[in-house]
């Protein structure tokens, strides 16, 4: 039996159970299905390496061992046979599966999650980030102790939280006021961000978020659109918290956000860890929701329901535009063929097909946020050359979008456009030649 406690990822003042996070692992991994890609992905993101698959097609995992328990000799023999630090089970191990598990093949067995979140520790990297990670690990660790504690005698575990029944209790009270902590420091990073969002807002910038399934190339997106240098990682979860940057080439104030990616089979627990990070896009006023053009048919319409499970009801479909990226791997009849099945989806809208590598798309996609931002309302007028006019002038560019601005010595001749609520205050501020809705 794998020895407990294990070596631990510290977590602020607890050590939660984590195995060697951060060391490479030769991995055995255990599936009912033959689609292994996204596990796959995953371990190899962590810096695992996989020695053997197995595979055992069921509809549902065995109550207690996964797997069946034929399939299980099979696995305790390959384990048996040397080679393997640990097993991997694609799917989720409820805390008994775990206990059972770990005592009878006798190392160490991780599920998806647990594969999820140490990939999740070894990128966090801001302060939000880690008490995200943080505060997942906790809610994962605790069940999976109440069940060690509740199936074996503590006494016969040497080292693990000598002192018994008290020690125990003394633990949970540890890790509850640490996990209260932490919901209360995210919550002050949540409401900080919400501040700044309406700050915002007020001074007219417009906040678009890059959306999508992990690993769909919004980092890249980002860079092109803000001519920034954010961390592109072809590995999974490169971004963790959130990143803004000021699109370039527009007069018009606009914002660009990238988010931590979406991913499939995880519980409310671990969504809600992440909720001030995800509120990024569901505060926003554009969703660019990106999706992998190289994908198969199938695994764009199982990212595609799933974001449209995270985004619906709280964001409007009005406001999420389909890009498909990466348009330079495939040919044109492909490309248009995935174009069809976006558009077909839940957010029925013909998509926009882009490549960061060769430019394709970009041009449009910038027209198509600028679009989405237009002030309705234009507005021509003449503002005095006195001294109060460097301060109407100034409270119009924060405002409003200047589109000309022609300085004589006694007056200066001004064109903008604005929002409607903006209209009785621009208009105030000197005298109107023309004042009219843009079509």
């Amino acid at each position: 039996m794998p020895g407990w406690p294990h070596p631990s990822i510290s977590t602020g003042n607890v050590h939660v159970r984590a195995g060697p996070f951060g060391c490479a692992l030769d991995v055995l991994l255990v599936s009912l299905t033959a689609d292994v890609g996204e596990i796959s992905a995953l371990l190899a993101s962590a810096g695992h390496r996989i020695v053997d698959t197995i595979i055992q097609r069921r509809d549902r995992p065995d109550s207690r061992t996964f797997v069946g328990r034929g399939k299980l000799d099979e696995v305790q023999a390959r384990v048996d046979g040397g080679g393997i630090d640990a097993v991997v089970f694609n799917g989720e191990l409820r805390p008994t599966m775990h206990y059972q598990l770990e005592r009878d093949l006798g190392v160490e067995c991780y599920d998806r999650l647990r594969v999820l979140l140490e990939l999740f520790a070894q990128r966090a990297s801001s302060r939000e980030g880690k008490l995200q990670v943080e505060l997942a690990l906790l809610q994962y660790e605790v069940p999976l102790l109440r069940e060690w504690i509740h199936e074996a005698d503590v006494g016969e575990r040497p080292g693990f939280m000598a002192g018994g029944e008290l020690r125990v209790d003394a633990y949970y009270e540890t890790v509850k006021r640490r996990i209260k902590k932490i919901r209360d420091e995210l919550e002050s990073i949540r409401r900080e961000r919400a501040v700044r969002r309406s700050v915002r807002k007020e001074r007219g910038y417009h906040l678009v978020a890059l959306a999508g399934y992990a690993n769909a190339g919004r980092s890249s997106l980002l860079n092109v659109l803000a001519d920034e240098r954010v961390l592109v990682d072809d590995r999974m979860f490169s971004t963790l918290s959130t990143t803004t940057r000021s699109l370039t080439g527009t007069r018009k104030r606009i914002l660009l956000t990238d988010t931590i990616g979406f991913v499939d089979g995880v519980p409310f627990w671990m969504v809600e860890a992440f909720n001030a990070t995800l509120e990024e896009i569901l505060q926003a006023d554009l969703v660019l929701l990106l999706v992998d053009v190289s994908d198969s048919e199938d695994e764009i319409l199982r990212k595609v329901r799933l974001a449209a499970r995270t985004l619906f009801p709280k964001v409007s479909a009005d406001s999420v535009r389909p890009v498909l990226t990466k348009a330079d791997l495939l040919p044109e009849s492909q490309i248009a063929a995935k174009a069809q099945v976006l558009g077909e989806s839940e957010f029925h809208r013909t998509p926009i097909a882009i490549s960061t590598r060769t430019g394709r798309g970009l041009d449009e996609l910038r027209d198509i946020i600028a679009r989405a931002f237009a002030y309705p309302i234009e507005v021509h007028l003449v503002l005095a050359q006195d001294a109060e006019a460097g301060g109407k002038l100034h409270w119009l560019y924060e405002h409003t979008e200047v589109v000309s601005a022609v300085h004589t010595p006694d007056r200066i001749e001004v064109v903008v456009r604005c929002r409607p609520r903006d209209r009785e205050t621009v208009e105030r501020l000197g005298r109107v030649l023309l004042a009219r809705t843009l079509e």
